[in-house]
């Protein structure tokens, strides 16, 4: 039976959903799953990384994310230096607005993990050498403060996680292999919606025209990695945001939540929320609220 790994027993700080640790392999590390997702950056050495039904070989400067449910593990490892950063998948600890936006947070943290999934030899992000000393001195300053806790780290390391996470993503493109054509497209999708899901006028086609994809390919793309259409999946992006918002803001009112996520009155916003959430949102904010309190 696959062991399973829980983010719960990582963790030094309860009320922090992240943990960091470094790790060497040596041979073979078995197959497990987890009920979290880890971003994996490689510090020196390779390995035979499985994920699933894949196999593929890791190096030195290797980048990647492998969500929880995923059955994966390493062989024929030599000298497999690694840290390996757990976060929850669905709200990771480091993201906001501003990195959402970015394509390749998109590729690397969203659709990378699925693409790997389903095919075999899909690219790494691979770091240059100079760019993998940032962020191992980066790393290491991480972890450190994670394991010292001294007085403000939460404020700290957070700021140096999202430093972290905007140092690899903004390398993303540049890194891409020619393989990575559809990751990249699919990527540009992701980030136009996250820049215009306010938008209550925005259809499936000026999300297709800004991924230079047509909207036949769009379509293809999204039913393959997320088993939604465009436009589902922008209706999904709007009510996750909206959530946020009831979770997080008493100042605003319905309607004006309803305006900030695209859904253009309240009253379709209600109906819609109700189909998909189950309460209306006001129930939905009162039962957050009552557990808060």
């Amino acid at each position: 039976m696959t062991k399973t790994y829980r983010l719960s027993s990582h963790l030094l700080h309860s009320d922090i959903p992240f943990c960091i640790q470094p790790a060497i392999h040596d041979g073979a590390f078995h197959l497990h799953k987890h009920d979290f997702s880890e971003l994996m950056i490689v510090l020196s050495g390779q390995a035979d990384h499985i994920v699933g039904k894949q196999r593929s070989r890791i190096k030195t400067g290797d980048v990647f994310v492998i969500h929880g449910e995923v059955e994966h593990g390493f062989s024929n490892a030599n000298g497999l230096s690694l840290y390996n950063l757990m976060f929850d998948v669905d709200k990771p600890y480091f993201e906001t607005s501003a990195i959402r936006v970015l394509s390749g947070y998109q590729a690397l943290f969203k659709i990378d993990p699925l693409v790997r999934e389903q095919e075999s030899g899909v690219p790494y992000l691979n770091l240059s050498p100079d760019v993998l000393n940032k962020v191992k001195l980066l790393v290491g300053d991480i972890d450190v403060e994670y394991q010292q806790a001294a007085l403000g780290f939460e404020s700290v390391l957070l700021g140096m996680l999202q430093h972290l996470a905007v140092l690899l993503v903004r390398h993303y493109p540049e890194r891409a292999n020619p393989k990575q054509k559809n990751t990249l497209a699919l990527a540009r999708a992701l980030s136009f919606i996250e820049q215009n899901y306010w938008n209550s006028a925005l259809r499936a086609s000026d999300i297709a025209t800004s991924s230079y994809l047509s909207a036949r390919q769009l379509e293809r793309l999204f039913s393959q990695f997320f088993q939604v259409t465009p436009s589902q999946y922008l209706t999904d992006t709007r009510l996750s945001r909206a959530k946020e918002l009831l979770a997080s803001d008493l100042r605003l009112n319905i309607n004006q939540i309803a305006q900030q996520c695209g859904f253009g009155d309240s009253n379709y916003f209600s109906r819609v929320f109700r189909k998909h959430i189950q309460v209306s949102p006001r129930e939905f904010r009162q039962q957050h609220f009552s557990v808060a309190n």
